[in-house]
């Protein structure tokens, strides 16, 4: 019973969540929806977790840095440089993982994130920083988003099977909160969740188990251990 009371919470916590970028997405000018996307997502983790720091900024290692992350989840000891507002640059040591975070996401947004997490994987301080995606709607078609991911369609069995090659992708962890309304009724087929496997990297977990933030969520408790 308790667990289903919880389900139901995050349910509506995910439903308040895509409602405020909905709304916001009305009331603001495209050009600063990304911006809003970000807000919207750092102050609900800042209310859920008091063990971790949110904040936006730039990884400093061996005298380069990284393009601006949006989102930065960083040990709540961390040694703060503030640059001006609310950019920070940031020790490899003190951040456990980057969110990249698009309002509607597009098939070139995948592939420009994965291209500027190279960053982290050239380092082997940074190796640990787990690179995450995040996006509240996308323009992306279903099966070109499983695609990307490593799987395909069955038209036999009308599933998606996981490619026995894989896929080379600079993305540890994808989820996509998309409804094409705020109707409860309305699709949820594009509303799902990718997890990289730790041992076979070119292979991605899929969950679509709803409500899918309370998944994402559980991950990012999970860094508090570490």
């Amino acid at each position: 019973m308790a667990s289903d009371i919880l389900k139901i919470y995050e349910e509506y916590s995910e439903q308040i969540l895509f409602c405020k970028y909905f709304i916001a997405e009305y009331l603001n000018h495209n050009a600063e929806m990304g911006r809003c996307g970000e807000n919207i997502l750092i102050k609900e983790l800042r209310e859920r977790f008091g063990m971790l720091e949110f904040i936006s900024g730039f990884i400093v290692c061996d005298g380069e840095r990284s393009n601006q992350c949006d989102i930065l989840v960083c040990r709540k000891n961390m040694y703060k440089r503030c640059l001006g507002g609310d950019l920070y640059l940031v020790d490899p040591a003190d951040c456990l993982m980057v969110i990249e975070v698009k309002g509607n996401l597009t098939l070139r947004d995948i592939n420009e994130t994965s291209r500027k997490n190279q960053f982290f994987t050239r380092f082997s301080e940074t190796k640990h920083i787990q690179l995450a995606l995040f996006a509240y709607k996308t323009r992306v078609a279903k099966k070109t988003l499983y695609s990307e991911f490593g799987y395909r369609y069955e038209r036999i069995s009308k599933s998606y099977s996981q490619n026995r090659e894989g896929v080379n992708i600079q993305i540890d962890l994808f989820v996509c909160l998309h409804r094409e309304t705020l109707n409860s009724t309305a699709s949820r087929d594009k509303q799902l969740l990718f997890i990289k496997d730790r041992q076979e990297v070119t292979k991605f977990h899929l969950s679509r188990e709803f409500p899918v933030f309370r998944i994402f969520l559980t991950y990012i408790y999970s860094l508090q251990e570490q």
